[in-house]
């Protein structure tokens, strides 16, 4: 085919002219004017000088749309290479733009092909009566665990060594005494005061040497059963009037009635007897699926603080491997009861090899003086996926010390794209990819039998 129609399929940028000026010298001009643009921009266009957005160390997470070159990066090669100061990562984005995708491929799948790696989830969303990552956890030769209200799944005993467990005693009971005052805190809706923190430090004493005169560990209840006992005058000094007495025994008395209303209905089958034997952490991947549990009370809050330090304590005593510990709207560790004992258990993530992926939805949710504003400027990786609203992208720019102009770009990224900061260097704006296998085990929507959402696919 000749004529006009082939001439216009032609690239017109490379139909050149004789330059009026420049033609005296031999020179020739392009018809079409270029393109204002700056040196930085016009450098993809020279791949000689046009340097890859990452190193090639770590794992593969996606395609830089600025360069079209592949995006590497891992939380642990990255801190072990002094590229972050921080092995935690957080994800932020409105539902659906891609999160579920990222968590289960980078910090799920693709960690487990590397020799001593572990990942362990707190899976919270619901899919088909259970937790999205159960059948992952399944095909990857593991089995979810299960916690529901009423019986029927797994318990966690607050007071099971294994918890809070050290070298040095004195450790131990003090982890222990944080969790049951975070239980009394949740109970009762308000900080433990000074008579209860009192109160409950005697009776968790008094548990511990119950059972151990009795040859058992210590459950739960017997802390509530001690509670039941005079003060002790001779350990506390000045109980010795009516007056402290009476306080005492007050205190005692609601500590008692919130506690075993807790753990007969808001919290019965999750934490009223010794630890499950299925709670163990697997070699590979160990998924607490937390899908069956109420979205409001104290349930999923309590249960992941639990977790969290559990996972944390077992990770000091036993060195050498490298574990992911991913928080699918994690923002029950970000705030409220928990979040301190998350931010003090983050803070020795650098030490035992744990890196703390917590995704959430809105920055702005999270009010200014929580703890979990630390947690999230203190993390060495952030993916930023869309935010919906002006004030969530607003608060990321914020937090984050990003451009002012990006505000726009994080209202309209597509779904999929992300803004990727590593450490404090300038984000990059990546796809995320997923192979075929990835996607048939960690396709979010098969439930509805849509198509694979989240992510491109190789």
């Amino acid at each position: 085919m000749t004529g006009p129609d082939v001439d216009m399929l032609r690239p017109q940028a490379w139909r050149w002219r004789r330059s009026p000026v420049l033609g005296r010298l031999g020179l020739y001009a392009p018809r079409v004017p270029g393109i204002p643009s700056t040196t930085r921009q016009a450098e993809v266009l020279c791949t000689a000088i046009s340097a890859p957005p990452t190193a090639v160390e770590g794992l593969i997470n996606g395609i830089d749309l600025t360069t079209g070159q592949p995006v590497y990066h891992d939380p642990f090669t990255a801190y072990e290479k002094k590229v972050v100061s921080s092995p935690n990562v957080v994800v932020l984005g409105d539902l659906g733009k891609g999160k579920s995708s990222l968590l289960k491929t980078v910090f799920v799948v693709r960690q487990l092909t590397f020799r001593r790696r572990r990942a362990v989830v707190a899976d919270r969303k619901d899919q088909n009566g259970e937790g999205e990552f159960s059948e992952i956890c399944r095909q990857l030769g593991g089995r979810p665990i299960r916690f529901e209200l009423g019986g029927g799944g797994s318990r966690i005993n607050l007071l099971d060594p294994v918890i809070n467990v050290s070298a040095d005693a004195s450790t131990t009971v003090a982890g222990q005494l944080q969790l049951l005052r975070a239980v009394v805190q949740v109970a009762s809706g308000r900080p433990v005061d000074s008579w209860q923190g009192a109160a409950l430090r005697a009776a968790h004493l008094r548990a511990l040497q119950v059972a151990d005169d009795e040859g058992r560990v210590p459950v739960l209840q017997d802390v509530v059963q001690a509670l039941t006992a005079p003060p002790p005058v001779a350990k506390f000094g000045g109980l010795d009037t009516p007056g402290a007495r009476q306080s005492w025994a007050d205190a005692a008395l609601t500590m008692r009635f919130d506690l075993e209303r807790l753990i007969g209905d808001d919290l019965a089958g999750l934490f009223d007897g010794p630890t499950s034997p299925d709670v163990t952490l697997s070699e590979r991947l160990t998924s607490f699926d937390l899908s069956q549990l109420p979205a409001d009370g104290p349930a999923v809050p309590l249960v992941m603080t639990v977790v969290n330090t559990w996972l944390t304590n077992l990770l000091r005593r036993e060195r050498g491997w490298l574990t992911t510990f991913v928080a699918e709207e994690g923002w029950h560790l970000a705030e409220g009861v928990g979040a301190r004992i998350f931010q003090r258990n983050s803070k020795l993530s650098r030490g035992i090899g744990l890196a703390n992926v917590v995704a959430l939805h809105h920055a702005s949710d999270i009010p200014a003086d929580s703890p979990a504003i630390s947690m999230l400027q203190e993390a060495g990786t952030v993916y930023l996926y869309a935010q919906g609203r002006a004030a969530d992208a607003q608060r990321c720019i914020d937090l984050y010390s990003l451009p002012a102009h990006l505000l726009d770009d994080l209202m309209s990224l597509p779904q999929g794209i992300c803004l990727l900061r590593i450490d404090t260097g300038a984000p990059i704006a990546m796809q995320h990819l997923r192979s075929r296998w990835e996607t048939a085990i960690t396709d979010t929507d098969g439930a509805m039998g849509g198509h694979a959402s989240g992510a491109a696919n190789p």
